[in-house]
Formats: C-alpha cells, sequence, structure tokens
C-alpha cells in the first residue's frame, strides 16, 4: 500500500494564451525556507499549445512527523486529496492564492518569482506526497490462479511510487518495462533454443521474472531512498530546524559535484 510522506506539495498553474508572447521553458527556479520551499517555471503543455507556467510550494504536514502522524495534531482540517483539482470557483480561487501566498511567505520562502505565478494562476490545488517501498517479501508477479500459467506482473508506480523529489517516476518505469521485454525475450528464445538436451528443460516463467524483480527493485530502492531523504532534507525541517545545515549541506555538494552525480545517477539507465 501506498505509505503517505507527511509532505504536500500545492500546484498554482497558469495556463498559457496563444495570443501572448509564448514564454521560454529553460529556466527552473528553487527557492528555500524553513519547512518548506518553492520552485517556479514554465512548462510545455503539449503540441501546438502555449506552454504553462507554474509554481510549486512543498511543505511539511504539521498532522505528521514524517510519514508519522502526531500524537497531538494541530487543530486544523485534514486536507482532502484532489479536492480542488477541478475547481474553477473565483472566490475560492482568491481565497487559495492567499493561502499558498502566506504559507510561502511565513516559512521565509522568497516570492519574487512565486508571487506573481500564484497572483495570476488559474487554478491551485494541493496533493499528498505518497510512496511505495519497492522491496516486497512476496515479489512482483504472480501467477493467476486457474489461468494456465499466466503471470500478472508489476511495473512502475505499481511496483516503486518514487517521491518526486529526483524526478524519476517515469524514467524507472520505462526501464522496468524495457527489462521486463527484455526479460521475456530470452525466456521465448530459450523456449526455441535447439540447444537444450534431451533430459534438460527450459527455465520456467517465472525464473526469468524473478530475474527482472532482481535487477529492478535494488535501482529503484535505492532512488527510493535518496528521493525520500531528499525532499525531507529541502524542506529544512519543521519551523526550519535543519534549514542552516541543508543551505550548508546543498552548497558544499554543489561545489565538489556530488549533487550533479546523483542526478545523473539516477537518471542513468540501468537495466
Amino acid at each position: 500500500a501506498a505509505i503517505y510522506s507527511g509532505i504536500r506539495i500545492k500546484y498554482a498553474v497558469k495556463d498559457g494564451v496563444e495570443s501572448e508572447n509564448q514564454m521560454e521553458t529553460a529556466t527552473l527556479k528553487q527557492y528555500f525556507g524553513n519547512g518548506a520551499f518553492a520552485l517556479d517555471g514554465i512548462y510545455g503543455a503539449g503540441p501546438s499549445k502555449p506552454n504553462t507556467r507554474s509554481a510549486f510550494l512543498v511543505y511539511l504536514d504539521d498532522n505528521y512527523n514524517g510519514p508519522f502522524r502526531r500524537k497531538n495534531p494541530a487543530q486544523i482540517t485534514a486536507a482532502q486529496e484532489n479536492a480542488d483539482w477541478t475547481q474553477d470557483v473565483e472566490l475560492t480561487l482568491q481565497s487559495e492564492r492567499a493561502i499558498m501566498k502566506t504559507a510561502a511567505s511565513e516559512a521565509g520562502v522568497p516570492t519574487v518569482d512565486v508571487g506573481p505565478t500564484i497572483d495570476s494562476a488559474d487554478r491551485i490545488f494541493s496533493l499528498g506526497v505518497y510512496y511505495h517501498n519497492p522491496f516486497s517479501l512476496v515479489g512482483w508477479s504472480k501467477e493467476v490462479a486457474r489461468s494456465g500459467g499466466s503471470h500478472v506482473v508489476l511495473v512502475g508506480d505499481a511496483a516503486h511510487a518514487l517521491p518526486p523529489f529526483l524526478g524519476q517516476g517515469s524514467n524507472q518505469a520505462i526501464q522496468d518495462a524495457y527489462c521486463l521485454a527484455c526479460k521475456l525475450y530470452e525466456y521465448n528464445m530459450c523456449l526455441g533454443s535447439e540447444s537444450l538436451v534431451e533430459e534438460e528443460s527450459p527455465k520456467g516463467l517465472e525464473e526469468y521474472l524473478k530475474k527482472y524483480q532482481d535487477l529492478r527493485w535494488r535501482v529503484t530502492f535505492d532512488i527510493f531512498l535518496k528521493s525520500l531523504l531528499l525532499g525531507y532534507l529541502e524542506t529544512g525541517g519543521r519551523d526550519g530546524i535543519y534549514a542552516k545545515f541543508r543551505d550548508a549541506f546543498f552548497k558544499t555538494m554543489g561545489l565538489v559535484g556530488v549533487a550533479e552525480r546523483v542526478l545523473f545517477s539516477a537518471a542513468t539507465p540501468k537495466v
């Protein structure tokens, strides 16, 4: 089952307009605060569509310490997932703008770029960050009962829903699919091989599916841990308890090249 991380993200989205000058997508800016951080950038919206400007505020849920619910949670209403996903009521939008800007300001997040994006946003919504541990005692595949040998196999988020802080969800899902296809190809080639002696039987499908899992769960587990740690570290802790450490850590890791290696290592295919 998916586990709630205790981290939430508010999204402010400003749709592009064809009659306006096209916004460039080259820059993504990040701002740190105490207990939160923000991102502001311009993203492609699809073929022949004007680019979209978005601001993201990543912050800690007051009712949780990490994935654990606090014994004496704050007296606030629990967030409802997707509650504002399709909201289009202007009064609600104005209220959400004010809430998002206040949260950023109280956390000490600079709003020089984030603020204008929030003010002009066409929609604002909030989602919790959930994850699914890639390690599983029951495995990523199972034979379907009374199916004549058919199997169900997990790939992507079904096997390892990753926190978004390294941007590796889709990348790892594609690598899963490629790796699984390779193992199925090997299995089919083994079935049709003429090199098998009469007494030898081909390896079962389960063995190839196990090879797929063994290869992929170690890789995704490593990314899962780094991404989860990065999310907690970037917020700076509740009330910014380790914000100064975070700032010094990121500056040092950037100077010595560790941050770049972590990002490129996660993105490098391992299939």
